[in-house]
C-alpha cells in the first residue's frame, strides 16, 4: 500500500503547515479522536486541518521526536510522537497514533487515539 498520503501528513505535522494537512484529506473525509477528555468529530478537509491547529498551534515551541507511516492489510498506521512549549503550561509531550484509509490517494477517513498533552522537562 502506497503511504504517500500519510507520510505527508506526518512533513504537514512537524512544519504545522495546516494548509498542507489539509491536502491529505478527501473532501469529504472524517476524523474520530479520542482523546483523555472526550470523543472528538470533525468532517472535512478544512475541520480536520483546524482541529490539528487547535492542538498545535498554540506551542511556542514544537518539535516531533519520531514519527512512522506502517501499512497493515488495507490501512495505515500513522504515530509520531511530539513535545512542546505552551507558553502558560510549560513542555508538554503527547502522542498520537492514527489509522488511515485512503481513497483516491488522499485519506478518507482517520481513527485518532491521543494520549494526552502531559507535563515534560525541556530538551537537553
Amino acid at each position: 500500500m502506497d503511504t504517500t498520503a500519510a507520510r505527508e501528513l506526518l512533513a504537514g505535522i512537524a512544519a504545522r503547515d495546516y494548509g498542507r494537512i489539509e491536502a491529505c484529506f478527501a473532501e469529504d473525509a472524517e476524523l474520530r479522536a479520542l482523546t483523555p477528555h472526550e470523543l472528538r468529530e470533525e468532517h472535512g478537509p478544512a475541520a480536520i486541518a483546524g482541529r490539528y491547529r487547535e492542538w498545535l498551534g498554540s506551542l511556542v515551541e514544537f518539535e516531533v521526536i519520531d514519527s512512522n507511516a506502517v501499512a497493515i492489510a488495507d490501512r495505515i498506521r500513522i504515530r509520531y510522537h511530539f513535545r512542546g512549549r505552551d507558553a502558560a503550561k510549560g513542555w508538554q509531550e503527547n502522542e498520537h497514533t492514527t489509522y488511515a484509509e485512503l481513497a483516491g490517494g488522499v485519506i478518507a477517513r482517520l481513527n485518532l487515539s491521543c494520549a494526552g498533552f502531559r507535563p515534560a522537562e525541556p530538551a537537553a
